[in-house]
């Protein structure tokens, strides 16, 4: 891949959203993957900004964690690897304040110097009075545990203490039902904001890192999947699943399964299918094949799990790009036979977990 530069944070956007387009191409693609986008918890309707907010996510599906966090936190801006921003089709679909990880010096020779050093770029965003997202884990991994804390945010947090700058840490944890299937469940558990230590008289900057490092590892683990093996993680998953099936929150049964996991996996209720399910589903298969059929094989090349929403994501959005004014001539030509197809189609999309999946969206 080019070594393409990377602009550094424009002062002018610091404290502000991200720019109106990957706003607006968040909102769609997520929708139109997941549906509704449910945000659950201590602040699930979360309260009118008192100052500058530190959102603190788990990193559970790669580069589209981004996207669910925005569903809670639209104003808000994040810390992003520098190899997303790289890709000359993610950087039109995402944006924020670059990070070079160890990951990203290896595989592209990137030095941290030739971007603004992250931990001064967010907390100026934060001093500016805008939300930031930070993921602490630093990459996403679809398993039972997070990865490894990275001492980021804790970074930010005690810079700003130091200053006696005004802002919250919020904890928010990511969770899907599935992180790979189209029109699946998501939910976002939003935290309450912390309280955070202050500083001891003399105590040493590592030192008081770690103590707030600690603080918001504990606070992110208990919104967020923190499973001791696979097989718990699959006995949690299952009574989660089975509480969403019956109309209950997936997350929140989750946490509540986490802290005392089943013996045993549940069954789960499979949702009911109308008898005429089939044919809206077909109907939204057919106009939309060429889209869906790109997704599909995208998703396939994927390298991991937690990366091929991102890959189908992707395929299906340049595709579109082809096929959607196909259609636009089709419905000018056939306006009656077109507009009944696409409500038939509508349909579909909306019972597609229900008939695909056999579960409730």
């Amino acid at each position: 891949m080019p070594n393409t530069a990377i602009s550094p944070p424009d002062g002018d956007a610091l404290g502000k959203p991200l720019p109106w387009r990957v706003r607006a191409i968040a909102a769609l693609l997520r929708s139109v993957y997941f549906g509704r986008v449910r945000i659950v918890g201590a602040q699930s309707q979360p309260a009118p900004r008192a100052s500058a907010r530190l959102i603190v996510a788990s990193h559970r599906n790669g580069a589209i964690d981004g996207y669910t966090v925005l569903r809670a936190f639209p104003a808000a801006s994040g810390l992003i690897s520098v190899q997303l921003l790289k890709h000359p089709v993610l950087r039109w679909l995402i944006g924020g304040i670059a990070v070079v990880r160890e990951k990203d010096r290896q595989r592209f020779g990137e030095a941290r110097a030739t971007i603004p050093d992250p931990i001064e770029a967010g907390c100026a965003h934060l001093r500016a009075g805008g939300d930031l997202i930070v993921f602490p884990e630093g990459s996403s991994e679809w398993g039972h545990r997070p990865l490894p804390y990275q001492r980021g945010a804790a970074r930010i947090a005690r810079a700003l203490i130091d200053e006696g700058a005004q802002f919250e840490v919020v904890p928010v944890g990511l969770h899907y039902m599935w992180p790979d299937r189209f029109r699946s469940r998501a939910e976002v558990l939003v935290g309450a904001p912390l309280t955070l230590p202050q500083r001891d008289v003399e105590e040493a900057d590592r030192a008081f890192e770690l103590r707030l490092h600690a603080v918001i590892s504990d606070a992110l683990d208990a919104v967020s999947v923190n499973c001791p093996d696979a097989e718990t993680f699959a006995r949690v998953e299952a009574a989660a699943r089975a509480e969403a099936a019956r109309g209950g929150s997936y997350a929140q049964a989750f946490i509540a399964s986490q802290a005392n996991p089943p013996a045993t996996r549940a069954e789960i209720p499979r949702a009911q299918r109308w008898p005429w399910d089939g044919l809206a589903v077909a109907a939204l298969f057919l106009l939309m094949a060429p889209i869906l059929l790109a997704a599909w094989f995208a998703g396939r090349k994927a390298d991991a799990r937690n990366t091929v929403t991102l890959h189908r994501m992707i395929a299906g959005t340049l595709v579109a790009l082809l096929w959607l004014p196909c259609l636009g001539v089709l419905a000018w030509h056939c306006p009656g036979p077109m507009a009944g197809w696409m409500l038939l189609a509508a349909w579909g999309w909306w019972r597609w977990p229900q008939f695909v999946h056999g579960e409730l969206a």
